[in-house]
C-alpha cells in the first residue's frame, strides 16, 4: 500500500515495506518533476530516493511488511528535499558520514551517494530519519 498526500510544493507519502514501493516513489518524482519541467534532475533524484528507501526498508524496517515507510518530497529554495523515516531502532550514523565504498562493493554505498548528490545530508538523533537536500548546482 502507497498512499499519497499532496503538499504546498511537493508530496508525501507513506507506504509499506515492500521494495516495489520504491519504485512507485520514483514514479511520483518523475511525473513532479515533468510538470515543472525538471525532468533533467530525475537521475540524481531518483539515485538519491532509491538509495535512501532501500536503506529505510532493508536495514531500517528489517522488511518487516507490517512497519511503514515515510517519504517526502519538496521543492525549496531553487532544489528539492527529500526526507524519509523508518520505523527501525535507527542506527549510529555518525561514523559512516565519511565511509567510502570500492567499485567493486555491493554494500557500504549510500553516504558516499548521498556526498556526491546531496549538499546536505542530515540524521535525526535516532538514526531512523534522513534529510537530504539536492540543489541541482
Amino acid at each position: 500500500m502507497l498512499d499519497c498526500t499532496p503538499l504546498h510544493h511537493g508530496f508525501a507519502l507513506e507506504m509499506d515495506t515492500a521494495l516495489s514501493n520504491v519504485d512507485l516513489c520514483v514514479e511520483h518524482i518523475r511525473l513532479f518533476l515533468e510538470e515543472r519541467g525538471e525532468q533533467g534532475h530525475l537521475f540524481a533524484i531518483s539515485l538519491l530516493a532509491r538509495e535512501a528507501l532501500n536503506n529505510a526498508m532493508i536495514h531500517g524496517n528489517g522488511l518487516d511488511p507490517a512497519k511503514r515507510v515515510a517519504f517526502s518530497f519538496t521543492a525549496k529554495d531553487g532544489g528539492y528535499d527529500l526526507e524519509v523515516e523508518d520505523q527501525g531502532p535507527g542506527f549510529d550514523w555518525r561514523g559512516h558520514m565519511q565511509a567510502s565504498s570500492g567499485v567493486d562493493d555491493v554494500r557500504g554505498r549510500g553516504h558516499e551517494i548521498y556526498r556526491n548528490y546531496a549538499r546536505t545530508v542530515s540524521y535525526n538523533d535516532r538514526g531512523n530519519a534522513l534529510r537530504l537536500e539536492y540543489r541541482g548546482e
